[in-house]
C-alpha cells in the first residue's frame, strides 16, 4: 500500500512537470500571436482616413472651382446688363422710357447680386458640411479602432489571467504534496525552496500583467491609442518573459517534487519474504 502511494505521488508530480511544458507551449503561441499586441492603428483604418481626407480635398477643389464660376458668371452677366442698358438708352425716344430702362437695369443687377449671394452661401454650406462629415467619419473610425484595440488587448489580458490561475492552482497542488510529505517525515527543503522561487516568479507575472492592464485603462479613458502602442508592445513582451520564467520555475519545483518522491520510494523498507516489513 505504501509503495502504491509512492507511485501515485510520482505520477502526480510528473503531471505537474508536463503541465508546465503545456503552459510553455501556450505562451509561445500567445507570443507569436501578439507581436503587435495593441492592434491599435491597423493599416486598413489608416488608409480609410487617408481616403476620407483625399475625398475632402477633392470636394474642396470642386467647390473652389464652383465659386470661381459663380464670380466669373456674375461679372459676365453684369457686363451684359450694362451693355444692353447702354444700347437701350441710345434707342430710347423719351425720358419716361429711359427711366424705365434704368429701373429695369437696377432690378436686374439686384437679381444677379442675390443669385450670386445665394450660390456663394450654398457653396460655403457645402464646404462646411463636407468638413463636418469628414470629422464625424474620422471620429467614428478612430472609435472603432479603439474598440478593436480594447477587445484585442482584453483577450490578451484574459489569457494572462487564465495562465495566472493555472499557476496558482499548480502552486496549491505542489504545496499540498509538500505538506503530505512533511507529515510523513520526508525532507522537503529542496522542494520548498524551488516552490518559493516559482511563487516569486508568479508574483512578477502578476505585477507585469497589472502594468499592462493599467495601460489598457488609459486606452479606455480616451487617450490616443497610437501614442500608447509602443508602451503596450513592451508591456506584453515583458509579461511574456515573466510567464516563461514562471513556467521554468514551476518546472523546477515539479522536478524537485519528483526527486522527493523518489527519495521516499528509495527509503521505503523492502517487504520480507513472509510479506511483512522488516
Amino acid at each position: 500500500m505504501h509503495k502504491a502511494s509512492t507511485i501515485a505521488l510520482a505520477a502526480t508530480t510528473a503531471l505537474f512537470a508536463f503541465s508546465g511544458l503545456a503552459f510553455a507551449e501556450e505562451t509561445i503561441q500567445l507570443s507569436a500571436e501578439t507581436p503587435r499586441p495593441a492592434g491599435i492603428a491597423p493599416a486598413p483604418a489608416r488608409n480609410t482616413i487617408k481616403t476620407i481626407q483625399a475625398n475632402l480635398e477633392e470636394k474642396r477643389a470642386e467647390l473652389k472651382d464652383a465659386a470661381k464660376d459663380v464670380r466669373s458668371n456674375f461679372k459676365i452677366e453684369v457686363k451684359d446688363v450694362r451693355t444692353n442698358t447702354k444700347q437701350e438708352m441710345r434707342e430710347a425716344t423719351s425720358a419716361i422710357e429711359r427711366r424705365a430702362i434704368e429701373k429695369s437695369a437696377i432690378e436686374q443687377r439686384k437679381g444677379l447680386i442675390e443669385t450670386r449671394k445665394a450660390s456663394s452661401t450654398e457653396i460655403r454650406d457645402q464646404r462646411k458640411d463636407a468638413i463636418e462629415a469628414r470629422k464625424e467619419k474620422v471620429s467614428e473610425i478612430r472609435d472603432q479602432k479603439k474598440e478593436r484595440a480594447r477587445q484585442h488587448i482584453g483577450k490578451i489580458e484574459q489569457r494572462y489571467a487564465i495562465v495566472i490561475r493555472q499557476f496558482d492552482g499548480l502552486v496549491a497542488r505542489i504545496q499540498s504534496r509538500i505538506d503530505k510529505m512533511t507529515a510523513n517525515g520526508i525532507d522537503t527543503a529542496n522542494v520548498e525552496s524551488a516552490l518559493a522561487l516559482a511563487q516569486t516568479a508568479i508574483a512578477q507575472v502578476k505585477t507585469d500583467a497589472q502594468a499592462l492592464a493599467d495601460l489598457v485603462k488609459q486606452v479606455n479613458s480616451g487617450d490616443e491609442a497610437k501614442a500608447l502602442r509602443a508602451q503596450i508592445e513592451v508591456a506584453v513582451r515583458t509579461v511574456n518573459g515573466s510567464v516563461k520564467a514562471a513556467h521554468e520555475a514551476l518546472g523546477k519545483a515539479g522536478k524537485a517534487l519528483i526527486e522527493g518522491a523518489r527519495t521516499q520510494k528509495s527509503d521505503a523498507p523492502e517487504p520480507s519474504s513472509s510479506g511483512t516489513p522488516n
